[in-house]
């Protein structure tokens, strides 16, 4: 069965204007209907204004200087706070994980660069899982390895394909270990339909499937068969007890469970922006220069995309802990890399309560009750890993 986010209503919710934005965050509409918790968040609501407390707590790394050493990253692919208070980060360059207790001293490095045990060829990602492990992800050897926090390879197993789909990218971990996946759909021709599909499905610490949780709605495309330029797509996001899907074109998210149950949605009444002529031609000006000198039908396909009447309603989600989500507003695929982040935050319950403004050049990889970590990259290019504390509100309270 093809999911689909469930359409939006208005109803019972308070007009924007009638309240301020911590009126309208309290006034969220909270129900239970057949065993799934439904939050309706009012048109207008925006949650009281955090920000990062500067200076960062800590930072990790170095923008200058010779040699080599653990504190000099080619490539931050993940940073993020063990349960023990120490800092782990993935360069995907060097292939290594590497370990940093809380003051920012190096305690360890493991992993690097084959095909043997604990190496990788492309480290994409890190996790820790309950008991004290840490999980990477090698997406071109297709397999999950375990090591204990103290660096020792413990085991790995396969990143299995589900068969009709192609090659899985990994959403996250549930609590309790079990990864999760989501994959393109094949289809007999990829111009034959004009609605791509993703699977999402469960995969245990053996490397076998648990479960198909279902086959969501992607990217509308076009004639070329590819997605529509400012088109909406799905979004994805895993933890705790939930996987997470939302269609960008609506912003509607549904929680399930790792049978595939939606026992949570999360709603807020927004209205999507019509996509403009002159946008367009801004995005045809800029595709066509990185084309430069480029010829062939690949080539062409990519000039004939087609583009999309309204541009989506949100990006990125990511599960912050405590059961909270942190879903970042759209930003152009054309907007500059230097351009800030916009971020609306929600509670357990689905309420949005916050709204947060991250710089351009510092990217979230992991959101927890207290910090907030990342990269950061310099106006040189070069990558420090920064771990923040959250003021919230305008008393500017922490994080509890």
């Amino acid at each position: 069965m093809l999911h689909r986010t469930l359409s939006l209503t208005a109803a019972s919710l308070v007009l924007f204007g009638c309240a301020g934005a911590d009126d309208l965050s309290r006034s969220a509409v909270v129900r239970d209907s057949a065993g799934i918790r439904i939050t309706e968040n009012p048109y207008g609501a925006v949650g009281e204004e955090w920000r990062f407390r500067l200076p960062a707590v800590l930072e990790i790394g170095r923008s200058e200087g010779e040699g080599d050493g653990p504190d000099l990253f080619g490539s931050i692919r993940q940073v993020i706070r063990l349960s023990s208070g120490n800092i782990a980060i993935a360069d995907g360059l060097a292939r290594e994980i590497r370990i940093f207790d809380e003051g920012g001293s190096h305690l360890v490095t493991f992993g690097g660069r084959g095909e043997g045990p604990g190496e990788f060829t492309n480290l994409v990602s890190i996790a820790e899982l309950s008991g004290d492990s840490i999980a990477a992800i090698d997406n071109l050897n297709a397999r999950a390895s375990i090591f204990t926090t103290a660096g020792d390879f413990v085991r790995s197993f396969p990143i299995p394909r589900l068969p009709g789909a192609s090659a899985p990218n990994v959403v996250g971990w549930f609590g309790d270990g079990t990864l999760l996946l989501t994959a393109p759909s094949r289809s007999p021709s990829r111009d034959t339909r004009d609605q791509s599909t993703r699977f999402l499905y469960s995969v245990d610490h053996h490397g076998e499937i648990l479960n198909t949780l279902g086959e969501f709605a992607d990217s509308r495309l076009g004639r070329n068969g590819l997605a529509l330029g400012f088109g909406s797509r799905a979004e994805f996001a895993a933890g705790g007890a939930l996987a997470w899907y939302g269609h960008s074109g609506e912003f509607g998210l549904m929680g399930y469970d790792r049978l595939g149950t939606v026992r949570r949605i999360v709603r807020v009444d927004r209205t999507p922006k019509a996509v403009t002529q002159g946008e367009i031609d801004e995005a045809r000006t800029m595709v066509e220069e990185g084309l430069q000198g480029l010829s062939g039908p690949a080539v062409q396909r990519i000039r004939d995309t087609e583009f999309a009447g309204t541009h989506p309603v949100h990006g990125m989600v990511r599960s912050a802990g405590g059961g909270g989500l942190w879903v970042e507003r759209y930003r152009s695929p054309f907007a500059p890399d230097t351009m800030p982040r916009e971020w609306d935050i929600f509670d357990a319950e689905g309420r949005l309560t916050g709204h947060l403004t991250s710089p351009g050049n510092f990217e979230i990889t992991d959101v927890g009750p207290q910090f907030v970590l990342g990269a950061h990259r310099d106006a040189l290019g070069v990558q420090t890993a920064r771990v923040y504390r959250v003021l919230r509100g305008p008393g500017g309270k922490e994080g509890e």
